[in-house]
């Protein structure tokens, strides 16, 4: 068990970017994450004004979309390390444009809209 699996496993935050691998956990280890993820979708979203067509209220559904919010997640973590470059968080936001657009393609490929989930395509 590395620190970081110790301190998730404390509930502790871990330490580093975090990079999760969603095909290997279990249930339980999905919800905790998801759980987590939350908590940062909510501020980027809020953060950077992204409505239900980029980000749908039922993001967590859709696996694809899971992948490109934790990926950003990881990301975000990564540029804003207290040892990060001072280019790194402009590196974030030319990568957050770029999955912006992502997200919003596969938005409108779910068809969900603010309150009702279409499933997955």
């Amino acid at each position: 068990m590395n620190y970081d699996e110790l301190g998730r496993s404390l509930g502790l935050p871990p330490t580093d970017p975090f990079v999760v691998r969603w095909r290997d956990l279990d249930a339980d280890s999905v919800s905790d994450e998801l759980e987590r993820l939350a908590d940062w979708v909510k501020w980027v979203a809020d953060r950077y004004g992204m409505d239900h067509k980029v980000i749908p209220l039922c993001w967590n559904a859709h696996g694809a979309v899971v992948e490109e919010l934790s990926a950003l997640r990881t990301f975000w973590e990564y540029c804003f390390q207290d040892d990060a470059a001072p280019s790194d968080p402009l590196a974030f936001h030319r990568d957050l444009t770029l999955a912006v657009r992502r997200l919003r393609e596969w938005t409108s490929l779910l068809g969900c809209t603010r309150t009702q989930n279409r499933g997955q395509p």
